[in-house]
């Protein structure tokens, strides 16, 4: 059953919101212990998280505008707003990518002005861990109930603040019993994963932006479920897109000649019943 946008939009907005409550408290926390705490890793942890909101915010966004009836201008609805903002947010993530790796390489250059971070930093990193991962979990439970990619895509998200977390609490660890250098080099694994999760995004929802066709093991369930349906003698022109939460399938299907237009009409009604 398609979930209704009443409850898509709602639930989208409720787990989203949680999301921005908690990433502005971690964005604040890791930021300033990591300044204060003389930490590059927990700093660049802290910015990851200030994309986390920027993520948040054009979920928020997007959701306002696809939730949107098909107009004359838009005629096939306007879900790809959904689309559109997560190859955003792709872009996002690799631009914030680059960054944190730009300054921890040039960090990197002067290791003499590596400091030793404080103990409290190892606490912000913990707390960044649970809270992040508890988001990713909730956050994908919606994703998964109302079919969001774009919700996905911020959990996975969540996800990527979780594990660079960990990747921060072992390079300060390592830092502050006697390795300096890994507090930097943490910084820079960090950014590869942001770097990652964006490329990954970008890719995908790009194929939908320029109508990629389903998996192929995808189409070809689709085709076979089509040719079990009773009068179905064969079909062509058999073509698949993405759009937003939707698959779209146009096709043509043959039956008997000797049908009359309505028992074929019914026909195809009963294909679309059955692929749905």
């Amino acid at each position: 059953m398609e979930p209704d946008l009443d409850i898509r939009k709602k639930e989208t907005n409720r787990i989203t919101l949680w999301g921005v409550a908690v990433n502005l408290f971690l964005a604040v926390i890791k930021i300033v212990g990591g300044f204060l705490g003389q930490s590059q890793a927990l700093l660049a942890d802290g910015i990851h998280s200030l994309s986390d909101l920027a993520s948040d915010a054009m979920v928020l966004l997007a959701v306002k505008h696809a939730g949107e009836d098909a107009d004359e201008d838009h005629p096939y609805g306007h879900a790809r707003y959904e689309t559109l903002a997560t190859v955003a947010l792709g872009v996002l993530l690799i631009g914030v990518a680059a960054g944190i790796a730009y300054d921890a390489i040039l960090r990197l250059e002067h290791p003499e002005d590596i400091a030793i971070p404080a103990m409290y930093t190892l606490i912000i990193a913990a707390i960044s861990i649970l809270s992040n991962e508890g988001l990713y979990h909730a956050t994908r439970a919606v994703a998964q109930k109302i079919r969001s990619p774009l919700l996905e895509a911020n959990a996975w998200h969540h996800r990527s603040d979780a594990v660079s977390s960990i990747v921060v609490l072992l390079g300060i660890g390592a830092a502050y019993i006697g390795y300096p250098l890994l507090d930097a080099i943490a910084a820079i694994l960090v950014a590869l994963m942001i770097a990652k999760i964006g490329l990954d995004l970008s890719r995908q929802s790009v194929q939908e932006l320029v109508d990629t066709a389903l998996e192929p093991e995808m189409v070809e369930d689709i085709k076979q479920t089509i040719l079990s349906i009773d009068d179905v003698h064969q079909l062509h022109l058999l073509r698949t897109r993405r759009m937003g939460h939707n698959a779209l399938v146009d096709v043509h299907i043959q039956v008997s000649p000797k049908l009359s237009v309505s028992e074929g009409h019914h026909i195809t009604e009963t294909v679309e019943t059955v692929l749905k």
